[in-house]
């Protein structure tokens, strides 16, 4: 009977007779490298939020200073009336934020201002009706029932406080608010109570106020 000695197959036999140095340098190299991907991945992902976190800088704020940015148009575009009165509805019922961490509702209001501006319509033309219910009442709380609730100051009142400048009025469903345990007191000065989202929607609609859609994010 012939003998033969069992044979490893050849890459386990080279890895075996590898003095332990050298595999553990390998080893090291392996995770180095491993190492690498995760950091440059990890940079590379930074590197896009922050991009997009840096505001773009054609954006124009002719009236609300800071939000609502605009983009300059090609001479000859259709503008707005600058003898009518204008009159807008910006529902907010979300406490929704954009990446600057206002309420996307608030910065729409502020660019539609800015629009006006741009145009050359004149601000007394420009009437602006803010109405608040379900979760976009915490918009308008103060700082300190704000910080009570969630802990950090309402990153959305110095943006109300120059809408309101603007001669913006700022109105606040008291259902919401019975709902959520807010009183009219919590709220920001200049907030007025309505009985309701759903008649002073048709108050101002009957007073020729137009409701503003929700911009596409």
């Amino acid at each position: 009977m012939s003998t033969r000695s069992s044979e490893m197959p050849r890459g386990i036999s080279d890895a075996t007779d590898q003095p332990d140095g050298v595999g553990r340098r390998r080893r090291r190299l392996s995770w180095l490298l491993v190492l690498m991907a995760l950091v440059a991945a990890t940079a590379f992902v930074l590197l896009v939020r922050w991009q997009h976190r840096q505001p773009d800088p054609r954006l124009e704020f002719p009236r609300i200073h800071g939000a609502g940015g605009i983009l300059p148009v090609s001479p000859g575009a259709l503008l707005p009336s600058a003898t009518a009165d204008h009159r807008l509805l910006v529902d907010i019922d979300s406490a929704e934020r954009d990446r600057s961490g206002h309420s996307i509702r608030l910065q729409t209001a502020a660019k539609i201002l800015n629009l006006y501006a741009a145009a050359g319509v004149p601000a007394d033309k420009v009437h602006m009706a803010l109405l608040l219910y379900g979760h976009g009442v915490e918009v308008a709380l103060g700082d300190g029932q704000y910080r009570a609730r969630f802990h950090r100051p309402n990153p959305d009142a110095a943006l109300l406080a120059q809408l309101q400048r603007a001669g913006v009025s700022t109105i606040a469903c008291g259902q919401a608010l019975g709902h959520q345990a807010i009183t009219a007191a919590d709220l920001q000065p200049g907030v007025r109570l309505a009985l309701s989202a759903l008649t002073e929607r048709e108050e101002l609609e009957t007073a020729g106020y137009r409701a503003v859609p929700k911009e596409p994010h």
